[in-house]
């Protein structure tokens, strides 16, 4: 299957409420419009998308930070997600392997994410494991 996997850009927003409503994130094409303008517009946010004849079927939002403890910058993908007609094709790989990719040139030596621990994101964990992620710490939430 030929796929373009490129840098976001801002046309690109009206075409994602779709995807980010399957991630688990309902959102109308204006309020992720807005939200993406924002987030794009940050010097430290980035996003790659996944297209395939004209449609995107995958997306991936990262933002690089700062290590406390240590020297130097680490990557943390913030939104991924890969079209679930389009699943089990090799193309969440191909995405992730070009994440890391990126990040190396924004000077990131390390790539973190977090994936909910909810039954429905164990197929999603499987995915991360066998793309050599590794399980290693629990987030905590707390709604202020």
């Amino acid at each position: 299957m030929e796929i373009t996997i490129r840098e976001f850009n801002t046309t690109d927003s009206r075409k994602l409420d779709r995807l980010f409503t399957e991630l688990g994130y309902p959102t109308t094409n204006k309020e992720l419009s807005v939200r993406l303008d924002k987030l794009m517009n940050h010097k430290d946010y980035f996003a790659l998308v996944v297209e395939h004849n004209q449609r995107i079927i995958g997306f991936c939002g990262m933002c690089r930070m700062m290590f406390f403890e240590r020297d130097g910058n680490y990557m943390r993908i913030l939104a991924f997600i890969i079209d679930s007609e389009y699943r089990n094709k090799g193309i969440g790989s191909r995405l992730l392997i070009e994440a890391e990719k990126f990040s190396q040139t924004k000077h990131c030596t390390v790539i973190t994410l977090n994936s909910g621990n909810r039954e429905e994101r164990n197929i999603a964990h499987q995915f991360y494991i066998s793309n050599d992620y590794i399980l290693k710490s629990s987030g905590f939430v707390k709604i202020l």
